[in-house]
């Protein structure tokens, strides 16, 4: 009787980490995925919806847009990491606020940051969320 318990329990936990493996690896090749720019909304960051950026380039961009006409983004947050503690700030526009192009400038080489939780209005007033609705991005290194 415990053998039969023990070989119900053991493959029941190797029927459950298989599905758990095959799930983490459907989010993981999904989050690798580049956007389909025709048929996805997609979040953008002067143009960009993911990588690296230069650290001159924070002040040439004060705002997110979407690569789809008809769509305004009405609110999204700026996350970042400062030393052990995860900092964020909110826009309730496309704007980023004084503090976020504060923030965004004292970023040092290598770090990352990402906006989330774009929201956006469609014409009529309905609220959508893009299909891309963040972008993770970080701060270029310098290469001398």
């Amino acid at each position: 009787m415990k053998r039969i318990f023990l070989s119900v329990v053991f493959i029941a936990a190797s029927t459950c980490f298989a599905i758990a493996q095959d799930n983490y690896q459907v989010q993981k090749k999904s989050r690798m995925m580049k956007p389909d720019l025709q048929k996805d909304t997609v979040t953008l960051y002067q143009g960009h919806y993911d990588g690296p950026i230069k650290s001159e380039d924070f002040s040439k961009s004060d705002s997110l847009t979407l690569n789809k006409i008809g769509l305004q983004i009405v609110g999204f947050s700026l996350v970042f990491r400062q030393d052990t503690a995860i900092k964020k700030f909110d826009s309730r526009n496309n704007k980023l606020t004084p503090e976020m192009i504060t923030v965004l400038k004292m970023l040092k080489p290598g770090q990352r940051f990402s906006f989330v939780n774009v929201r956006a209005m469609a014409n009529g007033g309905v609220l959508i969320k893009p299909t891309y609705d963040h972008i993770d991005m970080f701060v270029d290194r310098k290469v001398e």
